[in-house]
């Protein structure tokens, strides 16, 4: 009898334990996903990555490289760009890890946001000038790409010049949460995390629009600023923010020449690269390339493709895959695609390629 009723109270503990932890933290089976289907018409590789990931090297993240690695084979992930925290300043390994390409990289405070040094293993200088910070990045053949761009001064396109960053971090699933925490309260509690963390694919109208106001526009990547250390229960626990569901959410894909750092990187700081809520629909790969009479778009299934030239939407069609042109006169154009009035694929600006005799 006593036995019997040990074994009760455990089970009620036990399901207590998981009520209290959340249907969020709890680690809900997923199904494995290939790190990229092949060549593009270009002749180039569509790679799905991640950027902005922070481990036990960081000071405010408890995760391991071990972690984000099983994470990013398991989501598919081709690539996953770190960016670690100054304090205390260190750096995991990197490299090709159990088939996962590790780039290093750390974030440096700058401008009322950050910069995030892709690319370089080494500690940065101490200072916050951005146009210095940079140049210590591109000397070491690395990205600089603008983190937190909510906030960053680098959105005045004169600092912008002065300072003159590859990219910018679009969309930062950390800066949602942020806004989103009196929805998350309620949410994380009652719905897987798939559920739960959706509401966080979201790009900010007021980022955009100072995106599109600065030269170029530059190129874009999606931050998942994954640092896998909101746990209900404390040292109990019930993790939320795990690397598993956080590379599911948004993705950076990249359109490289192998699957190499120097090739991502290359893609990255040309603009070969588009990010993907991937928490709304799976993504392998979205064609957005110059074709005859225009630019010829694809994604894996039905959706709103949309045509964007120099900020101002030129043409959009219903389907999987679409023809649409850029009105006379367009230097550049950027692809979007929408599920049900949600934004799922946004890409970097391309030039608009002349048609002959044009």
């Amino acid at each position: 009898m006593l036995s019997v009723c040990m074994l009760r109270r455990g089970l009620i503990s036990a399901a207590l334990l998981l009520g209290l932890t959340g249907c969020a933290a709890i680690p809900w089976p997923q199904t494995a996903r290939a790190p990229y289907p092949g060549r593009s018409a270009e002749g180039l590789l569509d790679l799905r990555g991640v950027v902005h990931v922070h481990t036990r090297a960081s000071h405010d993240s408890p995760g391991t490289l071990e972690q984000v690695v099983s994470a990013a084979r398991s989501a598919g992930l081709a690539w996953v760009a770190i960016s670690e925290h100054t304090k205390p300043g260190r750096q995991g390994p990197h490299g090709v890890i159990d088939g996962v390409v590790v780039i290093p990289g750390f974030e440096m405070s700058a401008a009322g946001g950050s910069l995030l040094g892709l690319g370089v293993p080494e500690l940065p200088p101490v200072t916050k000038d951005p146009a210095a910070l940079v140049r210590w990045v591109h000397e070491r053949g690395g990205v600089a790409v603008v983190g937190h761009f909510e906030r960053s001064r680098l959105d005045d396109p004169a600092a912008w010049r002065a300072a003159a960053p590859d990219a910018v971090e679009l969309v930062n699933l950390h800066a949602n949460a942020l806004e989103q925490r009196a929805a998350l309260g309620w949410r994380v509690p009652l719905l897987p995390s798939g559920v739960a963390l959706r509401s966080l694919l979201t790009l900010s109208p007021a980022n955009l629009a100072r995106w599109e106001a600065l030269p170029g526009p530059p190129p874009i990547v999606g931050a998942v600023d994954a640092h896998a250390r909101f746990r209900l229960l404390g040292p109990l626990g019930g993790t939320v923010d795990r690397y598993r569901d956080m590379f599911r959410l948004l993705t950076t894909h990249v359109l490289a020449e192998d699957a190499s750092a120097p090739a991502i990187l290359e893609a990255l700081r040309e603009g070969r690269s588009y990010l993907a809520f991937e928490g709304l629909a799976a993504l392998d790969a979205f064609r957005f390339e110059p074709s005859a009479g225009g630019f010829a778009l694809a994604a894996p299934q039905p959706c709103r493709l949309v045509l964007v030239c120099d900020g101002v939407r030129a043409a959009e069609a219903e389907g999987a895959s679409a023809l649409l042109s850029p009105p006379a006169g367009a230097a550049r154009c950027r692809a979007e695609a929408w599920l049900d009035e949600r934004l799922w694929v946004l890409t970097s600006y391309r030039d608009v390629v002349p048609m002959r005799g044009s």
